[in-house]
């Protein structure tokens, strides 16, 4: 019975959903002591009272307890934790148990303390406990990336690059680091797509697979929001396609991103397409991965984005005939599709289609409808659509606030909108950057620039954290009085918070640029208009414009054949590249404190800057052929394109490599990999082997090797292939077997590297 009583409660700690973290499948339990019919009744009584949520009962029954082991030592960390004690105390209190009781800290307790730190903890408690942990117990793979996380938290990604290459390649035997998962590269990869960098996501599913990994759909559609984030969708619909022909079926999740990369870019024709063929693949091929209400309420956010709110409505209607129930969203969207209208009157009808709905509108509701006046400039509207929100027991939000303020602005009430701003603020309500960015930016228009700078610093008073939107407003204010030193030190200062320039910065400097004397006029553009076409930046037919008529026209034209030359080109210099980094400007400037912001800075301002853009800080982007696209806005293609992102996949077109090329190829050798029959389907490495297989012919020959280092035994440039390609005689193809292009990849990963 004692036996059964034991196994029975084994059980439980493995299957049981609300098991405490640390106590799962994958955790070996030392044998240290004997379990007793005493803590074996103990452990089910504290394990069902944890499951029930009644952490204090739990924690009660535990402190009388007598006897220990390893695993009720890693409930009453739990329980602690569930009652409110903060994590550092709560595994000191863990760690005396262990104590008192003569049992050895395992690898479940510190899993545990982990996981509850990347929940409440700064990401440096996290690597602290792990230094904590190697010096205990071997390192699990759960640890490492729960430390993966906290690098990435940090924006140390040259960290995180060393420590998942490091994993990939575990010496055997090692007990440090372990070695990855699945999850290892989800993480990465997730980050790097809120960081707004989703080349190096997709760098790392690259890296993953040709390391031999597995990658399932979840790092795929990991991939795919990232593109989705940054309002591309091309490059969302090839991650899906590529996905596709790994033969792996994208789930609903997986659609639902690719919708929202259409939704983003405010293309309507792109997102009915594609759910056009996620209809028809769910009827015919997966019917378990149905579009449900995310996917037509991400279709009416493509519509109202894209100003087509008859669509919008019609894609309600779809959404009813389908026998899905609308919810707060679907009817908030509807909303705000006629407020980006600025069609008042429907989008106050559709609060009230939602209120007859039964469904209580929220804050996001009350907030489009009342966008909806502000656009119209209708002050006095606006605010009885707040004095509606109040009565209806829904408190207005900073976005509430922002509204008002730019209502006032937009009927020409200058001094009014600036009133209730310092209303606002004595009040001590919550606001946010657009609130104040509406009011410099009117400032600016109107030629008031000491007041646009008093609302900026009014702002850094307020503990707001002005947006990348409040520097371009400042900057715009500046060039219209022509004053660059301003306009430059206000972008340094963005820069500093770690903004990446926009076609808005840049139009707000060549602006300034054109204000000054004709003898100053180029100096000082050639910097700016240099980082323009080094950047991610779409280079639009305006800043052209005005490129050439700061540079001239032919010293532009001879500037943007030189980056389209050398690989350094934008993004609309280079329809097929995209470039290493997102480059800061790099303008010596003195510190932006404008007039009236002294003492505030302190205030609002001083946070940690994000690493300057060109810091080499261990990531090195894979050149890759695919095709660019922008961070911003994408140009919507056209609806057949989507509908061929899902329907039948087309060999790619070969591009050359347009990265620079050495003066001669560096040798690439690889001793002891056998090059046989080949199950990979990666081009590049076979491509790659070729190379290498030319190179060690020609050194055989008595041929010259190239000199040079640079590139030896690195994955930094995808390009490193072509360029060898391009100097040597390519052999007939040798294959590789999958294990031998596992080890290629992990052997030229010596230099691997996330940023």
């Amino acid at each position: 019975a004692r036996s059964r009583s034991k196994m029975l409660v084994q059980k439980m700690l493995v299957q049981t959903p609300l098991t405490p973290p640390g106590l799962g499948a994958d955790v070996v339990m030392p044998s240290i002591n004997e379990d007793t019919p005493t803590t074996t009744s103990l452990e089910a009584r504290a394990l069902e009272l944890l499951r029930l949520g009644d952490n204090a009962r739990a924690l009660e029954l535990l402190e009388g307890a007598d006897k220990f082991n390893i695993r009720l030592v890693n409930m009453l960390f739990t329980a602690l934790i569930g009652t409110g004690v903060g994590v550092d105390a709560a595994a000191v209190r863990a760690q005396q148990a262990c104590a008192a009781h003569g049992i050895a800290p395992n690898a479940s307790i510190f899993n545990n303390i982990l996981a509850a730190l990347d929940k409440a903890g700064p990401p440096e408690a996290v690597l602290a406990w792990l230094a904590k942990m190697r010096a205990a117990v071997p390192v699990t793979t759960t640890a490492a990336n729960i430390a993966l996380k906290a690098h990435l938290q940090r924006r140390d990604f040259g960290a995180a690059a060393e420590l998942l290459r490091s994993m990939m390649k575990r010496a055997a035997g090692a007990d440090y680091p372990p070695p990855p998962n699945e999850m290892s590269f989800n993480t990465v990869i997730s980050a790097l797509g809120d960081a707004a960098q989703p080349e190096r996501a997709e760098s790392v599913l690259s890296t993953m697979i040709d390391a031999g990994f597995t990658a399932s759909p979840v790092t795929f559609t990991a991939t795919i929001a990232a593109f989705a984030k940054q309002s591309r969708p091309a490059d969302a619909a090839r991650v899906l396609k590529r996905m596709l022909a790994a033969r792996l079926q994208p789930d609903t999740w997986c659609f639902n991103a690719v919708l929202s990369a259409y939704a983003n870019a405010a293309d309507p024709e792109g997102a009915r397409a594609t759910l056009a063929n996620f209809e028809a693949r769910a009827a015919e091929e997966c019917p378990n991965a149905a579009p449900d209400l995310v996917s037509y309420n991400t279709l009416m956010l493509a519509c109202a984005r894209g100003g087509r709110p008859a669509e919008a409505e019609a894609a309600f209607q779809k959404l009813l005939a389908r026998g899905l129930v609308p919810n707060e969203v679907s009817y908030s969207t509807a909303i705000s599709a006629h407020a980006r209208a600025g069609n008042a009157a429907a989008a106050q009808g559709w609060l009230d289609k939602m209120t007859a709905a039964g469904i209580a509108p929220d804050a996001v509701a009350f907030n489009a409808a009342c966008s909806a006046h502000a656009r119209l400039g209708d002050a006095a509207a606006a605010l009885r659509c707040v004095d509606a929100m109040r009565a209806a027991g829904v408190e207005p939000t900073a976005s509430t606030h922002a509204i008002l303020v730019n209502a006032l602005v937009k009927a020409g009430q200058l001094d009014a909108a600036s009133a209730s701003l310092q209303a606002l603020l004595v009040a001590g309500e919550r606001l946010s950057a657009p609130t104040f960015n509406t009011l410099i930016s009117a400032y600016g228009k109107a030629g008031r620039r000491p007041d646009a700078e008093a609302a900026f610093s009014a702002m850094l008073a307020a503990n707001v954290r002005p947006s990348l939107v409040t520097y371009n407003a400042l900057a715009s204010v500046y060039a219209l009085e022509g004053d660059i030193d301003a306009a430059e030190a206000a972008v340094h200062a963005a820069s500093q918070r770690g903004f990446a320039p926009d076609r808005f910065t840049y139009a707000a400097l060549f602006n300034a640029c054109e204000a000054l004397p004709a003898r100053d006029r180029r100096r000082r553009a050639v910097p700016h208009v240099t980082a323009l076409l080094s950047s991610r930046v779409d280079l639009t037919e305006r800043l052209r414009r005005s490129s050439a008529r700061l540079l001239g026209d032919d010293s532009f034209a001879a500037l943007l054949k030189s980056h389209r030359g050398s690989g350094g080109g934008g993004a609309a210099t280079r329809a097929a590249q995209r470039p290493r980094a997102s480059p800061s400007l790099r303008v010596e400037a003195p510190e932006f404190v404008p007039t009236g912001a002294e003492g505030a800075e302190g205030g609002g301002c001083s946070a940690g800057a994000a690493a300057e853009a060109g810091e080499d800080d261990g990531w090195t982007e894979v050149q890759t052929s695919r095709r660019g696209g922008r961070r911003g806005k994408a140009k919507p293609p056209p609806a057949a394109a989507a509908s061929a992102t899902i329907r039948k996949e087309k060999p790619p077109t070969p591009r050359t490599s347009t990265a620079p090329q050495p003066s001669a190829p560096s040798p690439v050798r690889l001793a002891g990999v056998p090059l046989t029959r080949s199950k990979s389907n990666r081009a590049r490495l076979l491509e790659l082997a070729q190379s290498v297989a030319a190179a060690e012919a020609g050194d055989a020959e008595g041929g010259s090797p190239a000199s040079g280092d640079g590139q030896r035994g690195s994955m930094r440039s995808r390009s490193v292939s072509s360029n060898l390609a391009d100097a040597l005689t390519v052999p007939p193809a040798v294959p590789l077997t999958r294990s031998a292009a596992s080890e290629l990849a992990i052997t030229l990963g010596d230099d691997m590297r996330l940023e």
